[in-house]
């Protein structure tokens, strides 16, 4: 054992140079694939989808077939309202609505479906990006 750990000579040169290339040459791959991956994300969209953020700031149920949300967009890029969801099926987003709302700004939705008094309602929107904003509301 003594004479396993008794020699006082260092690595060579050249061994050294390549293990420290190869450890280079690893951390440089690791960070290349990164970068790719994100790259990719961004150019189909996905990428800035964690920078929306929407607030559902009021409900308002007009009669049996039409509700109106008010939305508040509090993320850094704009967003574009793809779909609305009203207890897992999907609904018909009204022409005049603002399907786009920017940074800081209010938004009005307005959706057909059928309401009945007292129920309890699950709206979902999905962005453009694929973020989706949920709320529970009863029509009292």
């Amino acid at each position: 054992m003594r004479k396993l750990f008794g020699s006082r000579r260092a690595v060579s040169p050249v061994v050294s140079a390549v293990l420290m290339i190869l450890v280079v040459m690893i951390g440089m791959s690791l960070l290349f694939a990164f970068f790719v991956n994100y790259a990719r994300d961004f150019q189909t969209g996905s990428g800035s989808a964690v920078l929306e953020s929407m607030v559902i700031e009021d409900v308002w149920f007009n009669g049996t077939s039409r509700v109106e949300v008010w939305v508040y967009n509090v993320g850094k890029v704009d967003l574009e309202v793809a779909a609305f969801y009203i207890n897992d099926e999907r609904a018909s987003i009204d022409s005049g609505s603002d399907v786009a709302v920017s940074v800081g700004e209010h938004g009005k939705l307005t959706v057909s479906s059928d309401f009945s008094l007292h129920n309890i309602y699950d709206f979902r929107m999905v962005t453009t990006r694929g973020s989706a904003f949920e709320g529970r509301y009863v029509w009292q």
